[in-house]
C-alpha cells in the first residue's frame, strides 16, 4: 500500500478540515500535560519529612503490638 505525495496530503487537508477547529485545544493540552510531567520529574515522590513520620509511626506501632 504505497501512498502517493499527492494521497498523503488529501489525507492531511481532509483531516485539518476535520479537525482543523479542535487543534489549538489539543496543543494547550498536550503543553499542560508536558509541563505537569516535567514538573513531576523534578519533585520527590514525598518530602523526606514525611517519610521520616510515616518510619516513626511505623516504629511506634510496632512497638506498642510488643507491650
Amino acid at each position: 500500500m504505497n501512498l502517493s505525495i499527492g494521497e498523503i496530503l488529501a489525507i492531511i487537508v481532509i483531516g485539518l478540515v476535520l479537525f482543523g477547529g479542535k487543534l489549538p485545544d489539543v496543543a494547550r493540552n498536550l503543553g499542560v500535560t508536558l509541563k505537569e510531567f516535567k514538573q513531576g520529574m523534578h519533585e520527590p515522590a514525598e518530602p523526606e519529612d514525611e517519610q521520616e513520620r510515616i518510619a516513626d509511626r511505623t516504629e511506634s506501632s510496632s512497638e506498642a503490638e510488643t507491650d
